[in-house]
């Protein structure tokens, strides 16, 4: 099936995680939901990111009529037609095995400050981010779990960003707890505020971590 059934029901979130399959999708118009952007000057794997996204957002809402605008900062703006005011989304994609996966999430109340990430587990570029994103306390209290350090630092900037400062103001301030090894939870503290989230895994090597 398109849509990946998640590891556990999230609670308060609503979240689709879409494995773009070329066949079972055909003929959807795609572009159409995305405005601001210029489909025909993208390549092929940005149309595959963009289309994994539109049927995301579609399977989300039970509908088609929407479109996604970025706001100046970049984060996305979800436009229903028939509200006058923008919803906010957090959206993710991500490439596997030559395959487009994308995740895009909506918290219940409505809040900006959630974000959802997605990360392989063996993208070769784990290792060589960890320190950037990490201080030195946190290399150390999530040794071996760098790629769950790295999804969660990204959630939490698609929150809290443009202007947070990985290392100092997103922090980690709890080890993983997992759950059967294919989900757990995630505590960290943003500017100092707790900040709470949740991952699963899916296929052994895509996480998937969301909070807010």
């Amino acid at each position: 099936m398109p849509q990946h059934a998640l590891p556990f029901q999230p609670h308060a979130v609503q979240i689709v995680l879409w494995h773009l399959q070329e066949a079972r999708e055909e003929g959807h118009k795609w572009d159409v939901h995305f405005p601001q952007r210029q489909v025909d000057a993208m390549s092929c794997t940005r149309q595959e990111e963009h289309r994994a996204v539109a049927f995301a957002v579609t399977e989300l809402l039970g509908h088609a009529q929407w479109h996604l605008t970025h706001d100046g900062d970049g984060k996305p703006q979800l436009h229903l037609l028939s509200e006058a005011q923008h919803q906010a989304l957090s959206v993710s994609h991500i490439e596997m095995d030559g395959e487009v996966w994308a995740a895009v999430a909506r918290w219940d109340d409505g809040r900006s400050t959630g974000g959802v990430d997605l990360v392989l587990m063996d993208d070769l570029r784990v290792q060589s981010v960890a320190p950037r994103v990490m201080s030195t306390h946190e290399q150390i209290l999530w040794k071996g779990k760098e790629a769950w350090a790295w999804a969660t630092k990204e959630a939490m900037f698609k929150g809290h960003g443009p202007d947070l400062e990985f290392q100092s103001q997103a922090l980690l301030t709890q080890a993983m707890n997992a759950h059967q090894g294919l989900s757990g939870t995630v505590r960290g503290e943003v500017r100092g505020e707790p900040w709470a989230g949740a991952w699963g895994l899916v296929r052994q090597r895509l996480l998937l971590v969301w909070g807010s």
